[in-house]
């Protein structure tokens, strides 16, 4: 086998409410593949890090993993990679070369399509002669690969924690059989791919005797979606003293189900709920009804596992009315903690293929600010619809953070959470009356 240098790439996303969370767990999994077939790798993570200092070592190959988001800043890194070595190969992989693989810039050598573990080595094998393009899926099966290389970065280097203490990211399954109209992730995600529980429980046990850290956080799509495998998972998780945070779906567990989550060291549940509005529900295509969402929280309260709900603000649809049902819904079910995102058109979801069978009148293609929700506790607009203006929504938006910032929120929270409730309002206040400035001098024009 030929000698190659082999670095993988995390961009930095500067805008991100906290940049630097989990460790790349896409790109961790890659590396364990290429150490496995006898390669030298490393992972540089450049989340958290500013511009200046960036530090991008000698490599033939280069792998950058990109969302939407960090496409420009990517590119920037690739024109680095360039400098270094001028005769390198920097393969593009990710959500975002995923959903638009023809669209992606030359300055990347290579598009990965889809997950990157054989893909990459199919790129070494045929380096320097390359094909622009890959694809290859793993097999069904998740076991028979490596687990991620954690010990190529400093896991205590990330800022997630779980009750308090920090925490590791672990993935016991890949896909999702819901097709949610703003889910990205549909290529990828078609077939649900699944560990065996007692691979999940061996991957813990390492970790915890490695590094000393009790507490994961389950990056699956709905960790709880297949109940006979949950079951055996949760009971294999109680001898060994763990608490973690994972991701539920309302509509396919009941009550009993989160009792066994609890007695086996669930801290927090995490719901996309998206949503107090049905309508708002049902052209999301999110097949789970009002009374789904409010059960799931209300069974959480009741065992004792902290409610974490996610919901979106701005889907195509959304009105001045929809947001009322939201904060009706939240008044009603008095979730403990809240992560409010803008709806952001990403490339590959079923808003971006098909924009008039939603009443988007217009999407803004500038995937620097395609972000969710940045520093300032504030979305960016990427769409015009016709049931708002872009700036009655941005005046509805802000009215709502300021809503929930105010509200109640329990169990620990993140640093930039905290920061969040002691900040957020002024910040808010800045952003709207800018926005009111601005509207005032459009009408004089």
């Amino acid at each position: 086998m030929k000698h190659l240098d082999i670095e993988l790439i995390h961009p930095p996303h500067p805008q991100a409410l906290e940049d630097r969370l989990d460790a790349p767990l896409g790109l961790l999994y890659i590396a364990s593949n290429l150490e496995r077939a006898g390669y030298n790798v490393r992972v540089n993570d450049l989340s958290g890090i500013p511009e200046k200092d960036w530090k991008i070592g000698y490599a033939d190959i280069y792998g950058t993993t990109i969302y939407a988001p960090t496409m420009n800043i990517s590119e920037k890194i690739a024109k680095i990679t360039k400098k270094v070595n001028p005769s390198s190969k920097i393969a593009a992989g990710g959500a975002h070369p995923t959903a638009i693989p023809f669209q992606m810039s030359s300055i990347f050598d290579i598009i990965v399509i889809g997950e990157g573990e054989l893909a990459f080595l199919d790129i070494l094998k045929d380096f320097p002669n390359n094909k622009r393009y890959y694809q290859r899926n793993l097999e069904r099966n998740l076991d028979i690969y490596p687990h991620p290389a954690y010990h190529l970065i400093n896991p205590f280097s990330y800022k997630r924690t779980i009750g308090g203490e920090t925490s590791l990211t672990i993935l016991t399954s890949r896909g999702c059989p819901f097709r949610c109209s703003f889910c990205g992730l549909d290529k990828t995600h078609k077939v649900v791919k699944q560990r065996s529980p007692k691979a999940v429980a061996k991957e813990i046990e390492e970790l915890k005797e490695k590094y000393g850290i009790r507490k994961y956080n389950f990056q699956d799509d709905i960790f709880t979606i297949n109940k006979k495998r949950l079951y055996e998972m949760l009971e294999l998780f109680k001898p060994l003293d763990i608490g973690f945070r994972a991701f539920g779906r309302a509509g396919i567990n009941t009550k009993e189900d989160y009792v066994q989550l609890k007695e086996a060291g669930c801290d927090m549940l995490v719901w996309g709920i998206e949503s107090g509005s049905q309508r708002i529900l049902d052209r999301m295509n999110k097949k789970a009804t009002i009374q789904d969402n409010k059960n799931v929280i209300k069974w959480a309260k009741e065992v004792g596992i902290t409610s974490r709900t996610f919901f979106i603000l701005g889907f195509p649809g959304e009105t001045e009315e929809t947001i009322e049902e939201t904060k009706a819904f939240i008044e009603e079910t008095n979730p403990d903690q809240f992560f409010i995102s803008n709806f952001v058109p990403y490339p590959g979801t079923d808003v971006w293929n098909n924009p008039k069978k939603y009443g988007v009148t217009k999407i803004y293609a500038d995937f620097e600010n395609y972000y969710q929700v940045d520093k300032t506790y504030s979305g960016s607009v990427n769409i015009e619809t016709e049931f708002l203006t872009p700036e009655k929504f941005k005046e509805l938006e802000i009215n709502f953070r300021e809503w929930i910032i105010k509200r109640k929120w329990g169990g620990p929270l993140l640093k930039s959470e905290e920061e969040i409730k002691k900040k957020g309002i002024n910040k808010l206040k800045i952003i709207k009356s800018t926005l009111e400035k601005e509207i005032i001098l459009k009408k004089k024009i």
